[in-house]
């Protein structure tokens, strides 16, 4: 992020996306600095402003000479205008390979290891441009920045270039597909632009939502001690969830037969909350006994012994007199209240009963 030597206008690299898609607090910080800065706030000590990590790829222009390729490379050293201008003429002429160029639109600018020419069509003709990355070492940001210069080589050639070119060694390509990246780089360019327009000197983004602070986490500290000090301590009380009705009863009353009509309105089942969240409120299962727990694992005692498996002994029913037998009682009837209590959910539901009158 800096102001362009002609017309002071603030430019954009790959660098500042890279940094605002992780720390938009970070990239707010160094648009601030750039508007004012004797602001007062001092960044970290011994730390360094976001800068441009490309270098000068003279060596590789060198090697494609002698291979008998048609190259030009820019000058690293010259003003960033007439590396512009440089750069769009050796597009245009349909070069093999532009070294070290620098492609440009609008507000956005961005260095170029390698710009290699290949078949296809666009505005400048029978071929179009692949931007390479040329730097012997392979970023977790390496794909987003080639995706920058495809979007300003789209611009400038109207035809997106189709790959992205990792080359390392001088041997060795990884070609990716630019419809694989492109999209996630739009995205982020967009939010960038949107965060850029809207920019104003007294609105700092949160910096606990930046995943860090870049060279500003002295002033980010700051920020969020001075905000949790002054927010008053709220009770334990608040903190509660409300009482919700458990799952069962809440599934059981909508299985229930729609009461008749008798004058008086029911109350609604409240339904608050997920159903993992009802689930979560159920109340815990009855312990099993532990002598009933035990039981099982008694049988299992002739393992790794000699004797083989027990065998259950056979139970015989008692012999009753035929003329002792009596016929069983009926239950009692249940009263009122008892009727009036619920019955517990079953664990699993008899869809032959739903809609049956009791």
């Amino acid at each position: 992020m800096y102001r362009y030597s002609v017309d002071n206008a603030i430019t954009y690299t790959s660098e500042d996306f890279v940094l605002f898609k992780e720390s938009p607090f970070a990239s707010w910080m160094e648009r601030l600095t750039l508007e004012n800065p004797d602001h007062g706030i001092e960044p970290d000590p011994g730390s360094e402003p976001p800068q441009d990590t490309l270098e000068s790829q003279a060596d590789l222009a060198d090697l494609l000479r002698a291979e008998g390729k048609r190259v030009k490379a820019i000058d690293w050293q010259l003003a960033e205008p007439v590396r512009r201008t440089a750069t769009l003429e050796a597009l245009r002429y349909g070069i093999d390979f532009i070294v070290d160029g620098q492609l440009a639109l609008g507000p956005l600018s961005g260095s170029a290891n390698l710009l290699m020419r290949t078949s296809g069509y666009s505005d400048l003709g029978n071929f179009l441009y692949l931007p390479c990355d040329t730097q012997g070492r392979t970023t977790l940001h390496s794909a987003f920045r080639l995706c920058f210069l495809a979007d300003l080589l789209h611009s400038l050639q109207g035809q997106l270039p189709p790959q992205l070119l990792i080359i390392r060694g001088g041997q060795e390509v990884l070609p990716l597909n630019t419809e694989d990246h492109i999209y996630h780089y739009r995205a982020v360019k967009k939010r960038f632009m949107d965060a850029q327009r809207q920019f104003r000197k007294h609105r700092m983004p949160d910096p606990a939502e930046s995943s860090h602070c870049g060279r500003w986490s002295l002033c980010a500290n700051e920020v969020l001690k001075q905000r949790l000090l002054s927010e008053p301590e709220q009770p334990e009380e608040a903190l509660e969830p409300a009482p919700q009705m458990p799952l069962a009863d809440a599934l059981a009353a909508s299985l229930a037969p729609a009461p008749q009509a008798t004058g008086t309105a029911t109350r609604p089942v409240p339904t608050a909350g997920t159903l993992a969240e009802q689930a979560q409120r159920l109340p815990p299962k009855p312990s099993v006994d532990a002598a009933e727990s035990r039981a099982p694992l008694e049988n299992l005692s002739f393992i790794g012994s000699s004797q083989g498996i027990p065998v259950e002994p056979e139970i015989k029913p008692a012999a009753v007199p035929s003329d002792s037998l009596s016929p069983v009682p009926a239950p009692p009837a249940r009263s009122s209240a008892a009727a009036a209590e619920p019955r517990p959910f079953p664990d699993k539901l008899d869809t032959r009963s739903l809609g049956r009158e009791d």
